[in-house]
């Protein structure tokens, strides 16, 4: 069989741009932030992870532009042999502190800190990874990586603690969790995990990228909001949603942190962090830590947006962060209202599986403190006009609504 076949095969998205509703790929031609420019139309931005709307605050733009002056465009090798910047590890100093960790390496983007590090540590002789069921997709390809690894599947806290009790201690195993569920906002309980922990003594990796920024007292994220930072062996985070940038990290002890620093293939040979990405981030850090009224504006923001959606009759699933899931079931119904929104002026976002399990699709947005109340207002108006005009699904004895994949009942044409 030709290994391209699989390729050739391939129909899926050929289908979907058939019917008229694709909403992939779109081209943004300018941002400001809360608006961008699609196909020559400015548009309300609801489907970004911009959380706090840094990505256009004029420290953190001034800091990349000065960067570039300084530095260049570009490291041109890995941090490893010739790409290390005093800017890195300043960037890693501050990180370390702001969430009360010994260290932290930076990595040149989230999906390679998570792949790499999650596969080393796996990686011994006999070792047990036990993964979160909706983890994303950088965690368990770094599990995958971890070939001499047992893989065990859990489902919260109370199936993790079933397969636990198989064994009266698991210092060979590493628990790996999601904080923030990305798609549907649902923060993960720590605090059961870490009393798993004390009790079985396994190791925790926490992946954080939705909650480092805007959970926490001062944003020092999920582990910190549950008071339990200390329980949690490794934290990983990103630059790419809060901190306004490209990028990612993790942050654990100093002796593990040097050994990954020396260790992990997708850190010792990948290029550097850009300058402008590197300071971008680190400016964008500084921010947090110093201005508090961004926590305000932004939970202030997302009860209002939250609770006048939910008033037009969507479930939001239960988030408490800034993700706003809208659930309508059926995977063709929500690449028909994105497409729809879009048209009347909001970009969202679908999530269909395998994102989400199949029935269970949902429109996933999200607001920061540069929405203005008029702009989500409008988003508001946009939902609610969407949902006059197609069922949404409302949940009846905690039962979900279930769809099948690739149902093209709502990519029809209208006639």
């Amino acid at each position: 069989m030709d290994i391209f076949a699989p390729c050739y095969a391939f129909n899926e998205s050929a289908l979907i741009k058939a019917t008229g509703f694709y909403p992939y790929f779109l081209a943004l031609s300018s941002s400001e932030g809360p608006v961008v420019t699609v196909g020559g139309r400015s548009v309300i931005m609801l489907g970004s992870n911009n959380y706090l709307g840094l990505t256009h605050h004029p420290e953190v733009m001034e800091a990349a532009h000065q960067a570039i002056d300084r530095y260049g465009t570009s490291c041109t090798g890995s941090r490893f042999l010739n790409g290390n910047l005093d800017i890195h590890e300043a960037l890693e100093v501050e990180l370390a502190d702001f969430l009360k960790k010994e260290a932290v390496l930076v990595f040149s983007s989230g999906f390679l800190a998570n792949c790499g590090t999650v596969g080393l540590l796996g990686s011994p002789e006999g070792s047990v990874v036990f993964s979160a069921s909706e983890n994303h997709a950088s965690l368990i390809d770094g599990i995958r990586m971890a070939r001499r690894a047992e893989v065990r599947v859990y489902d919260g806290p109370d199936d993790l603690a079933r397969q636990l009790s198989q064994a009266p201690a698991w210092p060979h195993a590493l628990v790996v969790t999601d904080a923030v569920f990305s798609m549907t906002g649902r923060v993960a309980d720590l605090r059961a995990l870490v009393e798993l922990k004390q009790k079985y003594g396994f190791r925790l990796y926490v992946d954080d990228a939705h909650g480092i920024g805007v959970l926490g007292a001062h944003g020092e994220g999920t582990a910190a909001s549950q008071g339990v930072t200390d329980g949690v062996d490794i934290i990983f985070g990103t630059f790419s949603k809060s901190l306004a940038s490209l990028g990612g990290f993790v942050a654990g002890e100093r002796q593990v942190i040097e050994y990954l620093r020396h260790n992990v293939r997708t850190f010792i040979f990948s290029a550097a962090l850009p300058p402008a990405s590197a300071a971008a981030a680190l400016a964008a850090l500084r921010v947090i830590r110093r201005d508090t009224s961004l926590s305000a504006q932004l939970w202030e923001k997302v009860a209002f947006y939250r609770e006048s959606v939910e008033a037009c009759g969507y479930h939001t699933m239960g988030s408490t962060t800034p993700i706003v899931p809208l659930l309508v079931g059926s995977e063709s119904l929500a690449l028909r209202m994105c497409t729809e929104a879009l048209e009347l002026g909001i970009f969202s976002t679908p999530a269909i599986h395998p994102a989400v399990p199949f029935g269970q699709a949902l429109i996933r947005t999200a607001v920061t403190p540069a929405h203005s109340f008029d702009q989500l207002k409008k988003g508001v108006e946009v939902f609610a006009t969407l949902a006059k005009r197609y069922p949404i699904p409302r949940i009846t004895g905690g039962a979900l609504p279930v769809a099948n994949r690739m149902d093209l009942t709502y990519l029809a044409p209208s006639i």
